[in-house]
């Protein structure tokens, strides 16, 4: 985990321009100065855990000489003195070496960055206030450090407890300093990816958190997974503060000190760690109690107990009446094997995971979009079918009437050629009287009847004539009648086309339900 921490900080270093690595290499250059100047004041003690502890001048000489050199030549020395905690007076001076964050250029800006404004300001100041933890340091320099940071990284801007990340580095180190340790931190070390408006890098750990205690911990796995319990309902807190809401300030710098040397994926060590020290006590819970134990009983298992006999070479460190065996707790976070090539495995399946979830709600998105564009189509289509049964209605009400209007022209017709022929007759019965008359008579009957053949005549003419308008009449209601059939035809076959469309996106909207 070192060495894959040294190998991304050199390679960060080398994207950088010029200007920015002469200024990184001189301000590595001045921290090895200082440490050269406050070993020869001949401080050679600093107060830890209640007693004066010698600090092992040419062990850390080395380390502050060339730190990735003593990580791959001596690297169970490192990690042995990393585990143990780092020397209070020599912490800031380490932490800024094993992080390459000392940078003129960033003190610069830093300087700069004090005489602008935030918008964060009243934010900042009043989290400030009301937060136990931020009164540990200076809090001009605090709240300094965090205004710059949010005038230099505007997209993060300021984020409610991004103190607890900033009061460590605060009381370890000069406040311009410190700045440029935060903006390392941010950067390199992808902490500002926890903080990002969606959070990637905050489920991106949750991930191989569960991911790490699934290979490590089945049962405890399971037993969470069965109950309900997600990582994000208790863990947030963990990656998002590294600790600091729940334990206090010194055994949060102790677990500064591995998280500088390895990386942000340490923090998993010290979870994992917490979960395995509490295994028979979670897997024997339920939903409510158990949510309840891992967000606030779960630290408890690392108070200072006088029966317990750990606790005598333990060392502890006291918050109120608290006292927690912070050794132990490193102890066991080391016991906790971190692969670098597993967690880079892990996040590229929840990389993929997310992808194919994305896709998958943009999928979910285009299907909802599609339903409401059939939802309005098929409304559009149910007052379109509304309309075509009212003009199928109307269609055969006419039908129906110029039934009824063809059969009372038939019997009209019908009335007319009986009345012509009975006509016929009386003409015929007529002509026969007057060839059997007189011819006197015969004249007066000839001209009598000459003029009953002519009204006759003329009210044949007028028959003829209406049944011939009746005729035109019945064949154009007979074309009528074609033409209303055909009509109704049409309408019939589009009802039908129109029913089995309304069946298929029933059924469509029926495989989505």
């Amino acid at each position: 985990m070192i060495l894959s921490r040294i190998d991304a900080n050199r390679e960060d270093l080398q994207n950088k321009d010029q200007s920015e690595k002469e200024a990184h290499l001189a301000g590595a250059q001045r921290l090895r100065d200082e440490f050269e100047a406050l070993r020869a004041s001949g401080a050679f003690t600093t107060e830890s855990n209640e007693d004066l502890d010698t600090i092992d001048w040419d062990f850390w000489t080395l380390v502050v000489a060339d730190f990735p050199n003593m990580a791959r030549t001596h690297p169970s020395e490192l990690t042995i003195a990393v585990q143990n905690g780092l020397p209070p007076s020599l912490r800031g001076t380490i932490w800024q070496l094993m992080a390459s964050s000392k940078s003129l250029i960033l003190e610069e800006v830093y300087s700069s960055l004090l005489t602008e404004v935030s918008p964060h300001e009243k934010s900042i100041k009043r989290d400030l206030s009301r937060t136990s933890f931020a009164k540990s340091v200076d809090q001009t320099a605090l709240f300094n450090v965090i205004k710059a940071y949010t005038l230099w990284d505007p997209e993060v801007g300021y984020i409610q407890g991004m103190a607890f990340i900033v009061v460590p580095i605060v009381m370890a180190m000069k406040e311009e300093e410190a700045f440029g340790m935060l903006v390392n931190l941010m950067k390199t070390y992808a902490v500002r990816e926890l903080f990002l408006p969606d959070m990637p890098g905050l489920h991106v750990k949750l991930y191989q958190f569960d991911r790490i205690l699934e290979d490590a911990l089945p049962k405890v796995h399971m037993h969470l997974a069965r109950k309900g319990v997600r990582s994000s309902m208790y863990a947030s807190q963990w990656f998002l503060t590294l600790f600091a809401y729940k334990f206090p300030l010194p055994i949060v710098l102790r677990i500064f000190d591995v998280v500088v040397a390895e990386g942000l994926e340490a923090i998993l060590r010290f979870g994992v760690a917490l979960m395995k020290k509490n295994e028979e006590m979670i897997t024997q819970l339920e939903f409510d109690s158990l949510l309840l134990f891992l967000k606030n009983k779960l630290f408890d298992v690392y108070v200072d107990s006088d029966t317990s006999p750990l606790n005598k070479a333990a060392a502890l460190f006291k918050t109120g009446e608290t006292a927690y065996c912070v050794n132990e707790l490193v102890a066991d976070a080391y016991a906790v094997k971190i692969i670098p090539n597993n967690l880079k495995r892990y996040e590229n399946e929840y990389i993929e995971l997310h992808r194919a979830e994305k896709e998958r709600e943009e999928e979910l998105e285009a299907l909802r979009n599609t339903n409401g564009q059939l939802t309005l189509q098929i409304k559009r289509l149910e007052s379109s079918l509304a309309a075509l049964n009212s003009e199928h209605i109307e269609v055969a009400n006419e039908m129906v009437q110029g039934k009824v209007e063809i059969e009372q022209l038939k019997d009209a017709n019908a009335d007319l050629l009986a009345e012509n022929e009975e006509l016929k007759k009386t003409n015929a019965e007529m002509q026969e009287k007057v060839e059997n008359m007189p011819a006197e008579i015969e004249a007066q009957m000839e001209a009598k009847v000459k003029e009953e053949m002519d009204s006759l005549m003329q009210r044949n003419l007028e028959v003829m004539n209406l049944n011939q308008s009746l005729e035109e009449q019945m064949a154009t209601l007979e074309k009528d009648l074609a033409d209303t059939k055909v009509k109704f035809a049409s309408i019939n076959q589009s009802h039908e086309a129109l029913n089995r469309k309304w069946l298929d996106i029933k059924k469509v909207l029926g495989n989505e339900a």
